[in-house]
């Protein structure tokens, strides 16, 4: 099938031809959607319409540069919006996750007297190595948001937020272990 006759079909506003090949490339961008991205059938049938719907918008302000090769342009476009809808749904996961602890931090108060401090150093010199780097960058850090730290990892921001508080609850029972010997 010629594709590029669909980009004339919208140039020409030619109605009938327009809904033959919507429903023509629906389908095949759907099925797209399907095999290759292992879409859902509602998500796959959004984003295959959302593709066409952003294609005729490019075709009708002439932004489309290579109408002949229309169907490689809604292929990608299809995929782009259902991989977008995909990472606002991983986002919203993430809505009941604080930025910062929202208890007062008095764990790290109380660790602030000499004594402390000694026997925090010995605790930190029994973290592994990967444990101590993260927790160092959060120390060197107070202020940073645990998207800019997750972003730093390479780690989700949820990874973020539980790798430090744990690190934080290993680090202060072994200080409160060494302080009750």
């Amino acid at each position: 099938m010629d594709y590029s006759k669909f980009v004339i079909a919208v140039q020409k506003e030619d109605q009938e031809s327009f809904k033959e090949f919507y429903e023509v490339l629906t389908k095949i961008l759907f099925k797209f959607l399907r095999v290759r991205m292992d879409a859902e059938s509602e998500d796959a049938k959004d984003s295959a319409q959302n593709a066409i719907l952003f294609a005729v918008e490019k075709i009708k302000n002439n932004e489309l540069e290579h109408p002949d090769r229309i169907i490689n342009y809604l292929f990608t476009t299809a995929k782009h919006d259902y991989l977008k809808h995909q990472n606002k749904r991983k986002e919203t996961a993430y809505e009941h996750v604080p930025d910062s602890y929202s208890e007062e931090p008095d764990q790290l108060h109380n660790l602030l007297d000499k004594e402390r401090q000694s026997v925090l150093k010995r605790c930190f010199n029994e973290l592994k190595a990967k444990q101590l780097e993260y927790i160092s960058y959060w120390f060197s850090k107070p202020d940073s948001d645990t998207v800019v730290v997750a972003d730093h990892f390479g780690i989700s921001v949820n990874n973020a937020w539980t790798k430090k508080h744990r690190i934080i609850q290993v680090l202060n029972e072994c200080v409160q272990k060494k302080i009750n010997k």
